[in-house]
């Protein structure tokens, strides 16, 4: 599977990204560029959907939703990942991911998801939060992506992010 395309909002330094990616990619600048937030974003998506991790210890690892909240984002202040996958270079998108998180308003001011959206070929996956997300809010600790019992029907991407390592 390779990744085709990256859209970002809020995250770290970048209070937007939009990149068409090719099957090569390079990834050049000047210290404090973003270059290691841009491949964070890879790794956070890994530590979510791998065995043991999660939501709340991805986010936890870079030290919560202000760390990761871009400085810029006052009017919209979820934080927004949107991958889209191809099963090779020669077809178009095959799948999409997309994960909004907010910060719980009050309480533990935990991480929530403001929304997980899955597509296959353009058509709906997954669109949470869903009506068993309203009844009980709890549920949006947690991504799909990290449940095993949940992620049934696009498992294959759970499984490629487990197994992206970019460089540190």
């Amino acid at each position: 599977m390779l990744v085709r395309h990256l859209t970002v909002r809020n995250w770290r330094n970048f209070k937007s990204i939009d990149v068409q990616l090719g099957d090569r990619v390079f990834i050049a600048g000047p210290n404090a560029a973003g270059k290691s937030n841009l491949l964070d974003v890879f790794r956070f998506l890994r530590d979510i959907a791998k065995p043991g991790g999660g939501l709340q210890h991805a986010v936890a690892l870079r030290g919560g939703v202000s760390k990761l909240r871009c400085l810029a984002a006052r009017r919209y202040p979820d934080i927004e990942i949107e991958v889209r996958l191809s099963e090779d270079s020669s077809k178009s998108d095959t799948w999409a991911y997309g994960i909004g998180i907010k910060q719980e308003a009050r309480g533990h001011r935990l991480p929530l998801l403001a929304y997980e959206r899955v597509t296959k070929g353009g058509k709906p996956v997954l669109k949470r939060p869903d009506a068993d997300d309203h009844k009980d809010p709890l549920r949006l600790t947690q991504t799909h992506l990290e449940q095993i019992g949940a992620n049934q029907s696009f498992r294959e991407i759970s499984k490629f992010f487990e197994r992206t390592k970019p460089p540190p």
